[in-house]
């Protein structure tokens, strides 16, 4: 069974661990979790917001195709546009159910949201073939709106009901400010903690008691069971849209199980605990388990499938990943550094090593603590300062003057202008997020030479810090060549891989103390990057 299910090779650590290592490991993976989840879940509440007070029900309703059986392939096309995690996808399922939206029709969106939107898919383009994203893409696409509507069908069709009175969105600007400001306030308190604070806890009580290494022999590609393994796994597993997709990335260099992949996909980043907790509450636990057999039954049969007709990974049990790391147990935590202040160096590193998503991360938890504070007191005044009277007038037909500087407009110039702003910052940010090629060369050139002094010292936690940074701005080479119109040639592309392989083994002499043959094997490895950025730059010199 150990040789079967766990792991028995390089990094396996053993089932059990000292105290501080189990505990404070748990609440490290709740802090990084919580960290990373902010952006997401301000996006969430945001968007949530603006459907209950710019949109209004009936235009969702609309767009959204009640009582047609489109719904799902609708839910579907508004997931993808939404930048928002699991967690950020509930407060915009609750909207959705106030509008009177089929529940299945929900579901479609909440499973497609967090997996594929405009954030996850810019990110994935670094980090995974096209060919297999457009896989991964079409069998998400499944899943989702194959699950919605067989919900649809046997369960909303029986338990789901139109509201009494239908919302209308105000029609003056300052009472939709208040609507939006109201709503995202809201969807941070009451119920909504309880499905945050056990999505959580499972990321905790994963992160205490998994073993460190534990996943690696499980998810070769030759154990057909590892996307059964790695479906037990994600089903308590929190990630965001861009941290699944750098691990799908690594999945796929390191040759481990497509199929397990997928299954952290769909069942990692498209679901948790609080969407289970959710509809638990809603509808009981027979739909619950209708819902839970579906999804990993669908997602199942697509990894499986995928582990067949994709890529043929070689990984063994002797191979080494860090590809499944963040999902398990610490190697160790000292007693010297079990504590709080611990926790808050690790997370405060964790930012400052990810430019440009720990500056979000910052920008996220600031607005959500402040929103969190702002809901709490709407929260305990009770309907003092309630909006309800403003979404009960002042419908859609209603004629209103108003000043040139603070024009009225409709639902749908709403729904226009939201869905090109959507378009417009994903492009922004993508070019952001995708420097120039020459920034990259010039970043990795200074890189480089603070890992060479690290090796050099016998520095391995510097190390890994300096080649983490290194890998993650060539993995950005290739899509950012290809979102400024430069194609990238083939030799390009085997150049970045073989590099990112040699870095690997270079990172593992390093980890595993062979400082002698980490130094001898620096030339080697610098040889295969200075190859590759030649091949780049002659791709660059061809389009130009």
């Amino acid at each position: 069974m150990n040789e079967i299910l766990l792991a028995d090779g390089v990094g396996y650590t053993g089932l059990f661990a000292d105290f501080n290592t189990t505990f404070w490991s748990g609440m490290l993976r709740i802090a990084y979790a919580m960290v990373a989840a902010a952006p997401f879940l301000v996006a969430g509440v945001l968007a949530a917001g603006m459907l209950r007070g710019m949109v209004g029900a009936s235009r969702v309703r609309k767009i959204l195709g009640v009582g047609h059986w489109s719904g799902p392939f609708r839910a579907w096309g508004l997931g993808v546009l939404l930048p928002i995690c699991s967690l950020g996808a509930l407060p915009v399922a609750r909207e959705l159910r106030r509008a009177g939206i089929p529940s299945g029709t929900v579901l479609s969106f909440v499973l497609v949201a967090p997996v594929l939107n405009p954030v996850s898919i810019i990110y994935g383009l670094s980090h995974i073939e096209p060919v297999t994203l457009i896989y991964f893409a079409v069998g998400t696409f499944v899943v989702s709106t194959g699950i919605g509507m067989i919900w649809n069908w046997c369960v909303s069709s029986e338990q789901d009901g139109d509201p009494e009175t239908f919302e209308q969105a105000p029609r003056h600007s300052i009472h939709r400010v208040a609507v939006v400001g109201d709503t995202a306030a809201r969807s941070l308190v009451g119920p909504a903690m309880v499905d945050y604070g056990l999505a959580l806890l499972a990321v905790g009580f994963l992160g205490a008691f998994l073993p460190h290494g534990v996943l690696q022999t499980g998810m070769t590609r030759d154990n057909v069971l590892a996307p059964v393994i790695m479906g037990l796994v994600a089903i308590p597993v929190y990630v965001t849209p861009t941290d699944v997709m750098m691990h799908f990335g690594h999945i796929v260099r390191d040759g481990y199980s497509l199929g397990a992949a997928f299954a952290l996909i769909v069942l990692g980043a498209g679901a948790n605990v609080g969407v289970a907790n959710w509809l638990r509450r809603d509808y009981g636990f027979k739909p619950l388990l209708l819902f839970v057999g579906l999804l990993i039954g669908s997602t199942l049969v697509i990894g499986f499938t995928a582990d067949r007709t994709i890529v043929h990974g070689n990984a063994t049990k002797e191979d080494h990943t860090h590809a499944f790391d963040a999902f398990t147990r610490l190697a160790e935590v000292s007693a010297d550094e079990a504590g709080p202040a611990w926790v808050v160096r690790e997370v405060r590193a964790s930012i400052e090593q990810h430019e440009a998503s720990g500056m979000a991360e910052i920008v996220g938890l600031c607005l959500l603590g402040l929103i969190f504070v702002v809901g709490a007191i709407l929260r305990l005044t009770g309907d003092r300062f309630s909006v309800d009277h403003l979404l009960k007038s002042g419908g859609e037909d209603e004629e209103l003057t108003a000043p040139a500087w603070d024009p009225t407009l409709s639902p749908r110039q709403l729904v226009a202008i939201s869905a090109v702003g959507v378009i417009v910052l994903a492009g922004i940010g993508l070019f952001v997020f995708y420097p120039d090629p020459a920034n990259l060369m010039d970043e990795m050139r200074i890189i480089r030479v603070e890992a060479y002094d690290a090796i050099r010292a016998g520095d391995v936690e510097e190390f890994q810090r300096r080649t983490a940074q290194w890998r993650r701005q060539a993995e950005k080479l290739p899509t950012s060549s290809m979102i400024r119109g430069i194609e990238v040639s083939e030799d390009a592309r085997e150049g970045l891989a073989e590099f990112l392989y040699g870095l690997k083994t270079l990172e593992g002499h390093m980890a595993t103390g062979q400082f002698d043959d980490a130094r001898m094997m620096k030339s080697y490895v610098d040889r295969l990057y200075r190859s590759c950025c030649e091949e780049f730059r002659s791709t660059w010199d061809v389009a130009n």
